[in-house]
């Protein structure tokens, strides 16, 4: 795994609930696994309450009981993540979250944007307020993150933007939410676009597209439209060209990688991680 070892990371939207390991938790706790001190975000106490507890009760494979970057030893754990309630949508409360994570661990130089919301219906049934919706969070959020950020990385003569969008900002995954494309391919270019911006003052953009990830949400909101949880498994394996969806921990690690110096040439780029699902031939819905 990369070094992140010095790093402070602003994690958005990396919150659990019920200390589930969805996307943005995973990413979390890689980042603190590869060394870094993280600040965990999300407009939900209970979500942030939920991963700093399972934060505590975690290990990294390989590790000993002395080792000083071990997840479950409370006194390293503190002075290595802190959690903070914040809204994408709220700036003043996402300026008083990065005010926060300067004064705990000090100033961010890694911004992992995790935040999505589904809104759905097309042209026919949603209302132009969905659309709207759809776009100030998933986009304008990250915007206005991004513009948090800058300040700090700036100070420290670099760093590293990640954002996760979806391949549905890539092609059509047979889905009625348009609105949630849309704004997931924005953020696609708006991540390019600020990485060719202010790569001359050492500040990176890249963005993760997740392909079929077995996370929590398939389990909870998904597998009632099949026979049985192991039915709704089965069909969404059947549509990867891989033969089996993807897991959370794969992302994370490209975010680890994303926000290190092993990607110091990589900037202003998208990749999948999706098992090559984006060029799979047909309309890959369950």
């Amino acid at each position: 795994m990369s070094d992140l070892h010095g790093r402070i990371v602003m994690a958005i939207g990396c919150g659990t609930p019920d200390g589930q390991v969805n996307n943005g938790f995973a990413a979390a706790k890689a980042f603190l696994a590869a060394g870094a001190k993280v600040c965990i975000v999300d407009r939900d106490r209970a979500a942030l309450n939920h991963a700093r507890a399972t934060l505590g009760q975690a290990s990294t494979p390989g590790e000993t009981a002395g080792s000083p970057d071990r997840l479950g030893e409370g006194g390293d754990l503190d002075s290595r993540v802190t959690t903070v309630v914040a809204d994408v949508g709220d700036e003043a409360s996402l300026s008083a979250a990065f005010d926060h994570c300067a004064s705990s661990l000090g100033e961010p130089t890694v911004l992992h944007f995790n935040v999505g919301i589904v809104v759905n219906g097309g042209l026919d049934t949603l209302e132009t307020a969905g659309f709207a919706k759809a776009l100030d969070i998933n986009l304008t959020g990250a915007f206005a993150a991004m513009k948090q950020a800058l300040p700090y990385m700036r100070r420290a003569g670099g760093g590293s933007i990640i954002t996760v969008s979806s391949v549905g900002g890539m092609r059509y995954m047979g889905y009625d939410y348009p609105a949630y494309a849309a704004s997931k391919a924005g953020l696609i270019e708006l991540t390019k676009v600020v990485g060719a911006q202010y790569a001359s003052e050492g500040i990176r953009a890249n963005s993760i597209a997740p392909g079929l990830i077995e996370t929590p949400l398939i389990h909870n909101s998904i597998s009632g439209h099949y026979d049985s949880v192991e039915d709704m498994l089965a069909a969404r394996h059947a549509l990867s060209p891989t033969g089996k969806m993807g897991h959370p921990e794969d992302i994370a690690k490209l975010a680890v990688f994303l926000a290190s110096d092993d990607s110091s040439y990589i900037n202003s780029t998208l990749i999948p991680v999706d098992g090559g699902l984006v060029h799979f031939a047909g309309t890959p819905k369950s």
